[in-house]
Parts: structure tokens; C-alpha cells; sequence
């Protein structure tokens, strides 16, 4: 009877302790026992870094969707706008082909009338000059509108490359692509110098002219004001800032220069290069405010 109550005893300890070990670990020999630690404070918290990181690139992509789909909206309105444009030029041409036509009925019905109408037929002629010379100004402003239309559309599709891309295909906002380069073109004047940092601070370098075709292209953005180019004789001999061979390339001086001519400083050279309002070089000291010309190249293409 004894060892039955002993043993009733022994399993009612033996329930107490698997209740109390089933929040605690397995205790060290001669110490207490440890609770588990929940599950849930083992987890570090998330590193805001990478919260941060995921907001800035959702945020970003959201901005280059919303320009897309505002250069899409710009493209759709130029391709309108064209289609408009040639309408109106169809539409004058058959209101010029019929007022003639008119004009040509109302001759031949004097003429089969007989008889002097010399005052009807100057008004006529008036009349008919007056509405050529007005169909002639509208078809020039048409043509001039059809011309920049593909110009117009090649620099959007340039632009909407370059946030594809990032940066790395096209042109920057507000430079103007050409045959594999970028041009920016300055409002301000600046020496040398500060012409040729601001390129560099743009990953670009004062514009090298290679060609007649590259002159041409710079002529009718530079021919209200002079502007510095990368071209240098501040070491005594003339270079371009690209590394052009200098002797080989194209050049454009105006008749005597470059003259190296002194006067207007003390100890002032005219060491540096620029394209003048008629796009002919002349070499001006370094000094001189002046606007210039950033070009940078581009491996984009359409």
C-alpha cells in the first residue's frame, strides 16, 4: 500500500514538471531552468535602408512611366497635327485650282461678250494676284511646319531613349542630337576657361569641329553671337580638347587669322578659338566673355 501511494506521488511530480519545462529549456545541472524565447523575438526588424532603397525605386519608376506616357501624349498630338497640316495644304491647293478656274470662266465670258471691260479685268487680275500672293504665304508656312515634323519627332524619341536608358543612350532634356552627337548651346557668357569647365562638369567638352557638315549644323544656332570652341594655342601650338589632330582636320578661319593679335590687354595672347557670328574662326584672348558650345557623343541612333 505504501509503495502504490509512493508511486501516485511520483507520476503526480512527473505531470507538474512537463507543464512547467513546456515554456522553459532543459536546465543545467545544479541551475534553474530557461524559458524559450518566442519565436517572434528572434526576427530582427527590417533594416530601413532597404525600405528606403524600395520607396526610391518605386518612386522612380513611377516618374519615368508618367514622362512616357506624356511623351507618348506629345507624339500623338504632332502625328495630329501633321495630318491636320496636310489636309489644309490639299484644301488650298483645290481652292486655288478652282478660284482660277473661276477667273478663267469670267475672261472667257467677257471675251464671248464682246466689248471693253478693261476696268472688271484689273479688278479681276487684282483680285487674282492678291489671293496667289496670300496661298503662297500659307503653303510656305505649311512647308516650313511638314519640314520640322520629323525633326520634331526624332528629338522626342531621343529623349524618351535617354530615361530608358538612364542616361547612357541619347541626348540630355535641352540638347540637340546630330549625326552621333549632342550639342548644348549656352545663354551666357563665360571665358574659356569656364566654358570648358562647365562641358567637362556635364561629361562633355567644348565642341570639336570636324567637318563642313558639322559647321553647317552649328551656323544657324550660333550666327546671333560669338562662340567658344575647343580649340587652343595657350602651349604655343594650336589643339583640339579632344585630342583632334589639328593640322589634318577641317578648319574655317576667317582671312588672316589666326593672328595671335595683342593691344587690347597687358601680356594677353589671343590663345583660344571661337565661331564667330558668321561662322568663320577668329582666336580671341582667353579672357573674353563669350557663349559656347558642349558637345558630348551618343551611340543612340534611329
Amino acid at each position: 500500500m505504501h509503495k502504490e501511494l509512493q508511486d501516485i506521488q511520483q507520476l503526480d511530480l512527473e505531470e507538474n514538471d512537463q507543464e512547467l519545462g513546456a515554456g522553459e529549456l532543459p536546465s543545467t545541472p545544479g541551475g534553474p531552468a530557461r524559458r524559450k524565447t518566442p519565436f517572434w523575438k528572434g526576427i530582427s526588424p527590417p533594416q530601413s535602408s532597404l525600405w528606403q532603397r524600395l520607396c526610391s525605386s518605386h518612386s522612380f519608376s513611377l516618374i519615368i512611366l508618367g514622362f512616357n506616357i506624356v511623351l507618348l501624349v506629345a507624339i500623338c498630338v504632332i502625328i495630329s497635327r501633321r495630318a491636320h497640316l496636310q489636309v489644309e495644304l490639299r484644301t488650298l491647293k483645290e481652292k486655288c485650282g478652282n478660284f482660277s478656274s473661276g477667273i478663267l470662266m469670267e475672261l472667257k465670258s467677257l471675251s464671248s461678250h464682246g466689248g471693253s471691260k478693261e476696268n472688271k479685268v484689273t479688278s479681276l487680275e487684282d483680285k487674282l494676284e492678291k489671293q496667289l500672293k496670300e496661298l503662297k504665304a500659307d503653303h510656305s508656312a505649311l512647308s516650313i511646319h511638314l519640314k520640322h515634323f520629323p525633326v520634331d519627332l526624332h528629338t522626342l524619341a531621343c529623349q524618351m531613349a535617354f530615361f530608358r536608358s538612364k542616361g547612357k543612350e541619347c541626348c540630355p532634356v535641352n540638347w540637340i542630337e546630330n549625326k552621333g552627337s549632342c550639342y548644348w548651346f549656352s545663354h551666357t557668357g563665360g571665358n574659356w576657361s569656364e566654358a570648358e569647365s562647365y562641358c567637362q562638369l556635364e561629361k562633355a567638352y567644348l565642341v570639336v569641329i570636324n567637318s563642313r557638315e558639322e559647321q553647317k549644323f552649328l551656323e544657324p544656332h550660333t550666327q546671333s553671337f560669338n562662340n567658344w570652341i575647343g580649340l587652343t594655342d595657350s602651349d604655343g601650338s594650336w589643339k583640339w580638347v579632344d585630342g583632334t589632330d589639328y593640322k589634318s582636320n577641317y578648319k574655317n578661319w576667317a582671312r588672316l587669322e589666326p593672328n595671335n593679335w595683342k593691344g587690347r590687354e597687358v601680356d594677353a595672347y589671343e590663345d583660344c578659338a571661337e565661331i564667330r557670328w558668321d561662322g568663320l574662326w577668329n582666336d580671341d584672348i582667353c579672357s573674353q566673355k563669350k557663349r559656347w558650345v558642349c558637345e558630348m557623343k551618343t551611340n543612340f541612333t534611329i
